[in-house]
């Protein structure tokens, strides 16, 4: 993987190997889960810096 994937799905990642959660479908839907919270509240950070 290229680095910027492998930033982009670092959070997820992280919390998979500390819950020890193996390679799978069950790791697949946690990563993406922790993803998305992850990087929508980086979103929304980042805007309510910009627009207030």
């Amino acid at each position: 993987m290229n680095l910027v994937t492998r930033l982009f799905l670092l959070p997820g990642d992280l919390v998979c190997n500390a819950a020890g959660v193996t390679a799978g479908d069950d790791r697949a839907m946690i990563r993406t889960l922790v993803d998305m919270l992850f990087w929508n509240a980086v979103m929304i950070v980042a805007a309510l810096a910009i627009f207030l």
